[in-house]
C-alpha cells in the first residue's frame, strides 16, 4: 500500500465523518434555549477601556518634533 493510497483512505474517512450520512436525524420539536438564573434589569453595563499601544506614525511625529527643537 503506497503513501498516496493511505492518504486517500484517511481523507475519505474524515470526509465520511463530516458528511450527513452518519449524523443523527433532526428532532421533530424544537426546544428553546433557556438561560439559568434570574435576569437583573437594574444591571449597569460598562464599556471596557483597552490599553492599546500608540500607532507608529503618531510616535514618529512626536519624536521628530522634539529633535527639531
Amino acid at each position: 500500500m503506497g503513501l498516496r493510497s493511505r492518504l486517500k483512505k484517511q481523507v475519505g474517512r474524515i470526509l465520511d465523518q463530516f458528511s450527513g450520512e452518519h449524523s443523527d436525524a433532526a428532532p421533530d420539536e424544537r426546544t428553546p434555549y433557556s438561560r439559568p438564573g434570574v435576569p437583573n434589569d437594574g444591571a449597569e453595563v460598562v464599556m471596557a477601556r483597552l490599553n492599546r499601544p500608540k500607532s507608529l506614525s503618531a510616535g514618529k511625529d512626536k519624536s521628530t518634533d522634539k529633535k527639531e527643537e
